[in-house]
């Protein structure tokens, strides 16, 4: 079944039902905190991307009709149910549902997996899912989610770094073919890792985004995130927040500097956020690491 045939997200979700919204990935993956009423909603076309749906809340009753199968169950917190492209869906639910939704364009899964392994057949096809539990990918949405909630949905890298990490999962757990990694042993050259550390430094005051990183050595963006990885035993954006916070200890001694103005120098996107980072990996608040100097 072609896109054009298919009926896009936003007809089936109504604008008042989204409460927030992040494209992510240069707009590959959109992640949107969604409240939906009591009632039903079907496209006989299905949708021109995948969709994730994971539950925030509990549900007493849900209908769902999913690729010619039927379902008629309660809902509990961290449930999730999974739309592949173009399949045919029918929900009913009998209350409110409050979700975390990933929509996800079927390229970015096709690149990824190329990325991961050139032999990997081009086109990939997700399996119909209602109804599951996963502790690794819950892992992955809560840690989505807190980051969401800190200062204007936090950091982009993070969000960017954790929504690869869902997308790999999908492909490895929830695709018709099994994704395999290729095994790399080594990481990134002295060279290109230089290169990518000194990008860091030089731009930790401004957004720095994986694809940004990426772009620096001429690599694809999750295929870098694992070599970075391979090389410093971080994350790119682990390695960006510990860059960060260093830089604001180094200003919280200076007086003269507010907090806030560090916050904005040190390429957080509040003070809060800054707050919430610093108490998260040093202990205690920046006013507090102030006040003991």
């Amino acid at each position: 079944m072609s896109s054009e045939s298919s009926i896009h997200m936003a007809e089936v979700v109504q604008p008042g039902w989204v409460r927030s919204s992040q494209s992510l990935h240069q707009g590959s993956i959109v992640a949107e905190h969604q409240v939906h009423p009591a009632g039903e909603c079907e496209t006989s076309e299905g949708l021109p991307h995948h969709v994730l749906v994971f539950g925030l809340g509990n549900v007493s009753r849900q209908v769902m009709r999913l690729d010619g199968r039927e379902y008629d169950s309660s809902l509990r917190r961290g449930d999730f149910l999974l739309i592949p492209a173009d399949a045919p869906f029918f929900s009913a639910c009998e209350s409110t549902d409050e979700v975390l939704a990933f929509i996800i364009q079927p390229t970015f899964l096709e690149s990824l997996a190329l990325a991961v392994n050139p032999a990997q057949p081009t086109r990939v096809e997700l399996i119909s899912t209602f109804k599951r539990r996963d502790q690794q990918l819950e892992e992955i949405v809560w840690c989505f989610q807190r980051e969401t909630q800190v200062g204007n949905w936090g950091s982009r890298l993070c969000l960017e770094s954790l929504t690869n990490l869902l997308a790999v999962h999908l492909l490895r757990n929830y695709s018709s073919r099994i994704l395999k990694s290729l095994k790399t042993k080594q990481g990134l050259s002295k060279l290109k890792l230089n290169q990518v550390l000194d990008y860091i430094d030089a731009n930790l005051g401004q957004e720095i985004r994986l694809a940004d990183l990426a772009q620096v050595v001429s690599l694809n963006p999750s295929y870098f995130s694992s070599l970075f990885k391979l090389s410093t035993g971080i994350s790119p954006w682990q390695y960006v927040t510990q860059q960060r916070l260093e830089r604001a200890k180094k200003l919280l001694t200076r007086h003269h500097y507010s907090i806030a103005e560090i916050a904005v120098q040190c390429g957080f996107s509040c003070q809060s956020h800054l707050t919430h980072q610093f108490r998260k990996m040093i202990g205690i608040t920046p006013n507090e690491y102030r006040q003991r100097l």
